[in-house]
């Protein structure tokens, strides 16, 4: 029998040639293309691609994404949804997979979910009748992302990263404050927005500087708390840590301060002394004390300063000096419309328009996000332009819900209040940083509960803004911090991330 053997010698010469010249052929084309590419957008190709390969390795880096990532994302649309849709779905889907992958079990969170479950269902049934069904779909998905936030993000971050969150959603806010005060000392903006023909009214990237002065002002009551926290346990336990995490906070509040100044809200203003009050009042029974003798020499020298006008100065007192009629307690829908009132007469006749609509439709309004769309039906003879809400959220949820959207609504902020003070009084230990967490959260509810007097402040992702500080006390309750002073350990700064989802 006659055995052939057939030996296959591989031609390497030739082969390792084609390899060497397509390597050489795929450097040569990302050279070219890092050549000819500007560099900010080379920065930004590679910070992506980095960005991407941590979060696929850390599943939880997506949420801190898109923690930092709010204000800018929340403006840029790509077709009906906007960046931050786009942002959330994919760390929801992240999360999704590592909880398949690693087959862990789910820790339920004890936030009141079900309160805004229940708003939800009375949105739908509001929608029934609404005449425009994208406007009502949109205004649902916020509140379907508010609700996924609070349930999902207890469960999705380590409470030892919890910090490192915190963080992400204060930097975004102090750099906001930064590019602020840009704006309002070199004037960049449009003309009217220019103050006593020096400063101009700082938006940042929201393009209208109410928005920009509230989300601002949904971030300073946390740096405040957290900056008063550290002082106070640096003093007691001089730990260099903690000397880190508190020239941060003090940094981020002033940042922040400064740029919700320059922002020349009134409602942004009136909601950080309310903020700044509660936070102050819960944060030590000595300090309440205090805060209270602070309020009356405050209201003793704003009595001095009616009677002495002079002693204010007269572009802030000018500002101040609407808020009456912000309050309604001016009949300002009879004066003459003019350059100084417009902003004013402009709100309360859209507050009108709201009342309007409720009245149309009692029980169930004219449908969620409607309020354009019902506008020109209820709009007074002056005022035609709709200008997308009532600039009052409590109007505009009354307008569009009726009785039962609004009675959902109170009961939803409620509850959540009601689960913090509970959190700050039994679960969260006293003198801790997850204590001062959970007051600064407590002050950012203070803070939109009285600027929503005046604006809507559910827009451009600030309704997630607000979810992040809710789930992320849910986070500091469920598990305790080395942050907190009844932990042996400080937190490492350099501690590097474990792969968790």
């Amino acid at each position: 029998m006659l055995n052939v053997t057939v030996a296959y010698r591989p031609q390497s010469g030739s082969y390792l040639t084609v390899v060497n010249l397509s390597a050489a052929a795929l450097i040569l084309a990302l050279a070219a293309a890092i050549a000819v590419t500007p560099l900010p957008w080379l920065l930004v190709v590679l910070g992506a691609a980095l960005g991407m390969l941590l979060t696929l390795i850390f599943p939880w880096l997506a949420w801190l994404g898109l923690a930092f990532a709010l204000p800018i994302a929340s403006g840029w649309r790509i077709g009906p949804a906007s960046l931050t849709d786009l942002i959330f779905a994919a760390a929801l889907a992240l999360w999704c997979a590592s909880i398949i992958s690693q087959r862990r079990s789910l820790r339920t969170p004890r936030l009141p979910v079900w309160s805004v479950a229940l708003y939800l269902l009375v949105l739908y049934v509001a929608s029934l009748g609404a005449s425009n069904l994208d406007e009502a779909l949109t205004e649902m998905v916020k509140w379907v992302e508010f609700g996924a936030l609070l349930l999902i993000l207890p469960m999705a971050v380590p409470a030892k990263f919890l910090p490192w969150l915190v963080a992400a959603l204060l930097s975004a806010a102090a750099l906001q404050g930064i590019y602020g005060l840009y704006q309002f000392v070199f004037r960049i903006g449009p003309d009217w927005f220019l103050i006593q023909g020096r400063f101009m009214r700082a938006s940042g990237v929201f393009g209208q500087p109410n928005p920009f002065g509230a989300y601002l002002g949904l971030s300073l009551p946390v740096a405040f708390s957290l900056a008063l926290w550290g002082i106070s346990d640096f003093l007691r336990q001089r730990r260099m840590t903690t000397a880190f995490w508190t020239i941060f906070y003090l940094a981020a509040c002033l940042c922040i301060g400064v740029g919700l100044v320059a922002s020349w809200s009134r409602g942004g203003w009136l909601g950080a002394v309310a903020a700044v009050v509660v936070v102050l009042a819960f944060f030590h029974r000595r300090t309440a004390t205090l805060l209270g003798l602070g309020i009356l020499v405050l209201t003793a020298a704003a009595l001095l300063g009616m009677l002495n006008p002079g002693w204010v100065p007269s572009a802030i007192s000018a500002r101040l000096a609407d808020i009456p009629a912000y309050l309604g307690l001016v009949d300002v829908l009879s004066l003459e419309v003019n350059d100084d009132n417009f902003a004013i007469i402009e709100r309360v006749a859209h507050w009108v328009a709201a009342i309007r609509m409720w009245e149309s439709a009692p029980w169930l309004g004219v449908g969620p996000g409607n309020y354009a769309a019902a506008y020109p039906q209820v709009a007074l003879p002056r005022w035609p332009e709709p200008l997308g809400h009532a600039h009052n959220i409590y109007l505009n949820v009354l307008g569009e819900t009726g009785l039962l959207g609004m009675s959902t609504f109170l009961l939803m902020w409620a509850s959540l209040v009601g689960w913090l003070r509970k959190q700050m009084q039994s679960v969260l230990p006293p003198e801790s940083w997850s204590r001062a967490l959970a007051v600064g959260v407590l002050g950012v509810l203070a803070h939109l509960a009285v600027h929503s007097l005046f604006d809507n402040l559910f827009v451009q992702g600030m309704y997630l803004h607000v979810a992040f500080w809710l789930a992320a006390v849910a986070i500091s309750a469920a598990s305790p911090l080395a942050m907190d002073s009844s932990s042996s350990r400080p937190l490492c700064i350099s501690s590097l991330p474990e792969r968790d989802g």
